[in-house]
Formats: C-alpha cells, sequence, structure tokens
C-alpha cells in the first residue's frame, strides 16, 4: 500500500465521511500485508488520517496494530513512534492513558537519542497536564520540551510550546513572564516557509498569539491595548477563516470594551457571538458569551437578564464539566441574585472544594505515572543486569566448552594424520615388498628357464645333433630302402633340433633389475575375484600409460579402490557383469569401475567403512571421485588423478 493515496487531490477534495470510508476499505485490502517497513509506515499514515478526521477509535486500533508488528519486527524506533500515535488517540478520552503512552514513546526516544522526539513528547504530556489543570508541572515540562525543541528547525512546535509556556504562566498570574512567552510565540511565526499551507498557518497563529497576548492584557487591566490588539485582527476574513476564533475575538473585545467603560452597544458583541456559537455548535465559547452578557446586564440593571444568562452559562459549564467556569458563574450568580446567594456561596466552596480534590488527585495520578514507569526501568535494568551476568556467564561457559571441544578436535586430527602418515608409510612398504617379491619370483624364473635353455642346448641338442650325425653316416648304405628310412628319421631329428632350438631361446631372456610388473598385480585381482564370486569381471588398460612414471602412492591408491570396490560389488551389488578400466587423459589417470548390479542411495545410505577408506585415500593423493549409481541399473566410480609428484 502507498501512503501517497492520502496526498492526492481526489482523496483531498472528499468530505470526512467519505474518507472515512475510504479509510475503512483500505484497512480490509491492507491486512494480507507483510510486515516489512513500508507496510508499518503506511499504517501509521493510516492512523494520522483516522485521528484527523476525529475516529479517534479507529486510530487507536491501527495503532494498536502497528505497535504489535513493531514488537514482532524488533523496530525500537516504530515502537516509539506507535506509543505516541496511541497517547494522540487518548488525548481527548482518557488523558490519564495518553499521558502514560506518552511517557513510553519518551523513554524510548531517550534510548534512541532522537532528542527532536523527546521534546515532543515533553511538549505532550505538558499539554496534557495544562487541561488538567496541573500548571505547574505543565510549565516543568514545557521547560524541558523546550531544551531539545531549540536545538530543532521545527519553528511549528517552537511556536506551541511558547505558546503553552505562557498560557501556564497566564494561570498561575505570572502575567510579565506569561507575556514574556507569547511574544516570543508570535516573534518566529514569520519563520515559517511561504508555501500556501504555511501562509494559512502563519494567519492563523498571528490570530492566536493575538488573542493570547489580549488575554494577559485583559487580566491585567489593560483595556486600551486588548481593543487595539483585537480590533486589527476583527475582519471578515477572520470570520469565514476561522470561525471559532471570529467568535473568541468578539466576545473579548466586546468584554473589554465593557470593563473600560464603552457599555453603549457593547451587547452587540455578546448576542452575535452567542448566535454564531449557537449555529456552529461552539458550546464552550457560548459558556463564556452567556457569562459576558450576563456580566453586561449586572451592570446596565438587568438583573433578571443577568441571572437567567448566567444561568444557561451555568447549566452549560455543568454539562462540560468545566470547574473554573462553572466557579466565575456562581460568583457572578451571588452577587446579583441575592436571594439565593448563600445557595450558591455553599456550591461555590464545594466546587472549588471539589477541583482542589481533582486537582491534588490529577497531581498525584501522573507523578504516580512517572513514578510508575521508572519503577520499571529499574526493574527492568536489574533483570537487564541479571540477564548480562547470566549472558557473560553463558559465553563464557560455551567458550570454554568451545575451547575444549577445539582441543580435543586438534588433537584427535593430531592422531588422525600421524595414523594417516603410519598407513601410508606401511602401504608403501607392503608395496615395496611386493614389488621386491615379484621381482625376486622374475628372477626365479628367469634363472630356471636359462637353466632349461641350458639344458636343452649343451645336453638334448648335442645329443639330438649326434644321433642325426650318425644317422647320416649310416645313411652311405647303398641300400635303398634303408637309405630312405634313415633320411626320413634325419629329417624328423633335424626337425626337433629346430623346434628344441626355438624353445631355448624363446626361454633365453635379460633380466632388469629395476622392472615391475604392475598390470600382471591389477589382473591377478581380477582373476582372483573372478574365481570367488557370480560376477564376470574384466579389465582393460591404456597400453600408453608409462607406470614406472607414475607416484607410487597413486599405483598403491588404485590398486586399493579397485580391490575395494571389487569386493563391494561382489558382496552387495549381484551384478552379472563388472568392467574395470584404467586410461590416460590429459596427463592424468581415468580409473572406470562399472556394474549391472542392484544399484544404492549415495545420499540415503550410511556409508561403511569401506567407502570412508575409498573417500580418505582419494583425498591423501588430490584426486576427483565420483560415484554414480541407480537403483537396479548398477553403479560407476570413477576417479581422475593426476600423473607426476603429488
Amino acid at each position: 500500500m502507498d501512503s501517497s493515496l492520502f496526498q492526492s487531490d481526489i482523496y483531498k477534495k472528499r468530505n470526512s465521511l467519505e474518507k472515512i470510508n475510504f479509510l475503512d476499505s483500505l484497512v480490509n485490502i491492507s491486512s494480507q500485508n507483510k510486515n516489512d517497513s513500508l507496510y508499518r509506515n503506511f499504517l501509521f499514515d493510516l492512523s494520522n488520517e483516522y485521528f484527523y478526521n476525529n475516529e479517534n477509535n479507529k486510530s487507536y486500533s491501527i495503532s494498536q496494530k502497528v505497535l504489535n508488528l513493531s514488537i514482532n519486527a524488533n523496530d525500537t524506533l516504530s515502537i516509539a513512534k506507535a506509543y505516541s500515535y496511541i497517547g494522540d488517540s487518548f488525548q481527548i478520552s482518557h488523558k490519564d492513558s495518553a499521558y502514560y503512552y506518552y511517557q513510553k514513546a519518551e523513554k524510548l526516544n531517550r534510548l534512541l537519542n532522537r532528542n527532536y522526539y523527546i521534546g515532543k513528547m515533553l511538549f505532550k504530556k505538558a499539554y496534557i497536564l495544562f487541561f488538567e489543570g496541573n500548571f505547574i508541572e505543565s510549565e516543568a515540562q514545557v521547560a524541558n520540551a523546550l531544551i531539545y525543541l531549540k536545538k530543532e528547525n521545527d519553528t511549528e512546535m517552537l511556536y506551541a510550546a511558547y505558546s503553552l509556556m505562557g498560557l501556564n504562566f497566564e494561570k498561575l498570574e505570572e502575567y510579565p513572564e506569561a507575556l514574556k512567552y507569547q511574544l516570543l510565540a508570535k516573534s518566529i511565526i514569520p519563520k515559517l516557509n511561504n508555501s500556501n499551507s504555511n501562509l494559512e498557518k502563519k494567519y492563523l497563529y498571528k490570530i492566536q498569539s493575538t488573542i493570547n497576548i489580549s488575554n494577559i492584557y485583559e487580566k491585567t487591566n489593560q483595556y486600551d491595548k486588548v481593543i487595539n490588539e483585537l480590533e486589527l485582527i476583527l475582519t471578515s476574513d477572520l470570520k469565514e477563516k476561522w470561525p471559532q476564533g471570529y467568535v473568541t475575538v468578539m466576545g473579548n473585545l466586546g468584554y473589554s470594551k465593557m470593563k473600560k467603560g464603552l457599555i453603549n452597544g457593547t451587547d452587540k458583541y455578546f448576542k452575535e457571538a452567542i448566535k454564531f456559537s449557537i449555529n456552529s455548535n461552539f458550546e464552550i465559547n457560548k459558556i463564556y458569551q452567556l457569562k459576558n452578557l450576563g456580566e453586561y446586564n449586572i451592570i446596565v440593571k438587568d438583573t433578571a437578564e443577568s441571572i437567567n444568562c448566567l444561568n444557561q452559562s451555568l447549566q452549560l459549564a455543568e454539562k462540560l464539566k468545566l470547574g473554573e467556569e462553572i466557579k466565575m458563574i456562581l460568583k457572578l450568580l451571588s452577587q446579583v441574585d441575592n436571594k439565593n446567594a448563600t445557595h450558591y456561596d455553599k456550591k461555590y466552596i464545594s466546587i472549588s472544594d471539589s477541583l482542589t480534590k481533582t486537582q491534588r488527585i490529577s497531581r498525584n495520578k501522573y507523578a504516580r505515572i512517572e513514578y510508575e514507569t521508572s519503577v520499571v526501568e529499574d526493574e527492568n535494568k536489574v533483570l537487564s543486569a541479571k540477564n548480562t551476568y547470566i549472558l557473560i556467564g553463558s559465553l563464557l561457559s560455551i567458550f570454554a566448552l568451545v575451547l575444549v571441544i577445539v582441543y580435543r578436535y586438534i588433537k584427535s586430527q593430531k592422531r588422525e594424520i600421524e595414523f594417516t602418515k603410519a598407513q601410508q608409510k606401511a602401504e608403501e612398504e607392503i608395496f615395496d615388498l611386493l614389488k621386491e617379491y615379484q621381482l625376486k619370483l622374475r628372477i626365479v624364473k628367469e634363472l630356471e628357464q636359462n637353466r632349461i635353455s641350458k639344458e636343452l642346448h649343451d645336453s638334448v641338442m648335442n645329443k639330438l645333433y649326434g644321433a642325426r650325425m650318425q644317422l647320416g653316416i649310416l645313411n652311405d648304405s647303398d641300400v635303398k630302402e634303408i637309405k630312405e628310412k634313415r633320411l626320413i628319421y634325419v629329417d624328423l631329428l633335424q626337425e626337433i633340433e629346430q623346434e628344441i632350438r626355438t624353445i631355448s631361446h624363446d626361454l633365453q631372456s635379460e633380466i632388469n633389475d629395476n622392472q615391475f610388473d604392475y598390470i600382471p598385480l591389477l589382473s591377478n585381482l581380477i582373476q582372483l575375484q573372478n574365481e570367488i564370486g557370480i560376477t564376470l569381471f574384466s579389465f582393460e588398460v591404456d597400453p600408453n600409460i608409462d607406470w614406472d612414471a607414475i607416484d607410487s602412492l597413486v599405483k598403491i591408491t588404485i590398486f586399493r579402490i579397485i580391490q575395494e570396490s571389487l569386493l563391494n560389488v561382489t558382496k552387495h551389488a549381484k551384478a552379472k557383469v563388472c568392467t574395470v578400466s584404467v586410461s590416460l587423459e590429459a596427463n592424468h589417470l581415468i580409473l572406470l569401475i562399472k556394474d549391472d548390479g542392484v544399484g544404492f542411495d549415495v545420499n540415503a545410505t550410511k556409508q561403511g567403512i569401506g567407502l570412508n577408506n575409498i573417500q580418505e585415500r582419494v583425498k591423501t593423493i588430490k584426486a576427483a571421485l565420483e560415484i554414480i549409481s541407480i537403483s537396479n541399473k548398477g553403479t560407476t566410480i570413477k576417479l581422475k588423478a593426476k600423473i607426476g609428484s603429488l
């Protein structure tokens, strides 16, 4: 939702009822919005609009909603603002509640070091105290507010604070101080900027300041000054722009002329003001103008009309529960209505006592609010201190526990590294032993081959050669049949000799002490697995691989991974076929083991020791391992290791 809705010309042109209906529709539409700063600011503006349209209950409801949202969002600034808005909604109907929420808003703004808003909350508290008749406390609060507001660039707030300070001093009958602050208020009005809205405000503030200043002149019997001040502002514009101000000026001007002794025509001011008050429903203004007219009739000796006007004024004042006004009217009635003077005097005393008691209760009530708030703050401070100690203790305990865990982990890692190194060393030693064993076996094999070759060559061959020679000699016989038969045997012996010579040559080989056959080792491993299970294993290797150039640890790791993988296939895979291949790809060895077994869920299956061992071995040679397994479609293990030193 967008708060700019409230600034549109369409909205501004609506009457109050249309605005309220529109605002109600926005409440229903906005109920699903997420709790972010934009939405909370919109709700603040919505509450404000309800407030300006005199819908205080709805303003309170929205303010309470935004307060809860702000608490959930841990937004302290918005919480303070919501307290202020709730206070505004209670300002007319429940002043003590308003004071309580302003107090809470002030405390939070102090925590946030928001000086302007501290001053603003102090002013609002002073405003409530003034209308509760607690002028001394109100004056003290305004004085504190001015300390903050003087430093801010808000002319309107400063005007309001100076004006309220003047009103407090007026009620306390400290008229020089009252005049001083009212003149200060009037002096800053020109500092308002000259926008259209502020031109209107300047006019109204000027009228209000003039009325306030003239009231002080009236209290000090300076009626000429009152008349001069009020006649300057009593214009047709005033009647149109500020009807209530017009009624006040008319009544005050008539009253000052009456006190000055200018009796003729004075009643017209009061009657005009009363008529206008009735038409505009200005009940408080009507009370004052009826009182003024009653006082006028006392002067012109029209007792009956005076009593009538004063009784009407009294009834209305009692209806609105305006204690000070009731006292003024009773005092006048006691003077003019001699017959009932005693009754009015008793009532005056009763009202005075009641007002004194009410003011005392009011002072105690607001002092109690201040005290209870400070008590809650003190309790919160104690609780906060306890929580701080608990938090620090908890953090220290957690830190100590973490240190122990880290120490044990480092110690465990150190042991694991030492174990891994020892395991690698042992495997290299085993590999060297295998290598040595295979070389010795080959040497023995070659020695035996050479021995057999020599035996064939030196013994058997010589004997065959001798026999052939003898048969050749015997072949000199002239008997044709014997000669042909002997030739056949000679050829046969020569053929046998050639075969033995070939075998002897094939057996002969040169022994390379440095040669180690890695491929036969892998082939034997594959052959062994073929003999112990139902799976048919096959093995392929790229002939271009120079195994002598490959690090021993890489060869050991490949051998162990093949060994572990084939064992897993035999035990778990239920595969029919499994292929193992080693190939060369861009200076990397690629080991690929693939079966057509039942497969397994790589993510869900708890890894056993075998699979963990494979992964640990891969880490030692900094290789890349990929395992792909699909249920009932088999498993593929792919290892990619760099050739050369690690």
